[in-house]
């Protein structure tokens, strides 16, 4: 019985710290955090993955969107009507981020819409 008790709080102790890593499988929209910085009429947007898979073709919803200069680095947006792929639909890795500045005299407010995950 002893050895019974033991396993078993091995087993949830076990359970628990595979929690953490595997909490956002699959992930959600509310797994891209989208932050926005604005200095002058330059916005830094910078796109946080939370997840421990890669999101790959994500999708950010952003009417209205155009920049007055050269987004940077060039491939980071490109338009399909209101909404906007990100990284040309290169992963952004898991727990990582991706960057990119724009030039426009509105703030443009970007919303996470869609993405496909890869776990492995």
């Amino acid at each position: 019985m002893e050895f019974f008790n033991k396993f078993l709080c091995f087993l949830l102790f076990a359970c628990f710290m595979t929690r953490g890593s595997l909490q956002c499988f699959p992930g959600t929209v509310k797994d891209l955090v989208v932050n926005q910085v604005r200095t002058n009429a330059e916005s830094k947007v910078t796109i946080t993955n939370k997840c421990v898979c890669s999101f790959l073709e994500v999708t950010l919803h952003c009417p209205g969107f155009d920049s007055v200069k050269k987004i940077d680095p060039p491939t980071a947006v490109s338009m399909n009507g209101r909404n906007c792929l990100i990284n040309n639909g290169n992963p952004i890795y898991g727990g990582k981020t991706f960057e990119f500045t724009y030039t426009s005299d509105v703030e443009i407010a970007f919303a996470p819409l869609s993405f496909r995950e890869a776990c492995s």
